[in-house]
């Protein structure tokens, strides 16, 4: 069984004149749901597999509040900038060619990617995810490469609330 946590990223400012979006920091409210749901999980005993986050100042962050929460070694946390403005298609390929030997990956990135993506691998339709919200979709496979649209099952959504 593979199974996926698809986060998007804490809530950033959009108040600084001046900053790339790249470099857009989280707010103290992003920062504090972030930590937030990842406690939630940390209490779920969830620990990924691997970890892999855009490169993006705000959703880098997110993954480091998560990281640190599920005690996952934040030396291990990997950074793709293939994640930054991709479309879904494009993460769900890069998906597809993860190392079999991990069962679990949480990615960190950006709407509408993200929300996009989660309604292409489940059969849900319209979901939006909101900042720091983190759903659980597990497919029956043991290879990564045979995830497929609509094959998830969704398993849980947290949002923080």
């Amino acid at each position: 069984m593979k199974t996926i946590y698809l986060v998007r990223h804490a809530k950033a400012s959009r108040d600084k004149k001046g900053i790339k979006d790249l470099e857009r920091p989280l707010t103290s409210a992003g920062i504090y749901r972030a930590q937030k749901i990842a406690k939630k999980l940390s209490d779920k005993k969830i620990l990924p597999g691997r970890i892999l986050s855009s490169h993006a100042f705000r959703s880098l962050n997110t993954a480091l509040i998560f990281a640190i929460n599920l005690r996952y070694p934040v030396s291990a946390l990997e950074i793709s900038s293939s994640l930054y403005e991709q479309n879904a298609s494009d993460i769900l390929d890069m998906l597809k060619k993860q190392n079999d030997s991990i069962s679990s990956l949480m990615l960190f990135g950006h709407n509408p990617s993200i929300s996009v993506l989660c309604n292409q691998l489940t059969k849900k339709k319209g979901t939006e995810l909101p900042t720091s919200a983190v759903i659980c979709i597990q497919f029956k496979t043991d290879k990564w490469n045979d995830i497929t649209k609509h094959t998830g099952k969704p398993v849980f959504t947290e949002l923080g609330k």
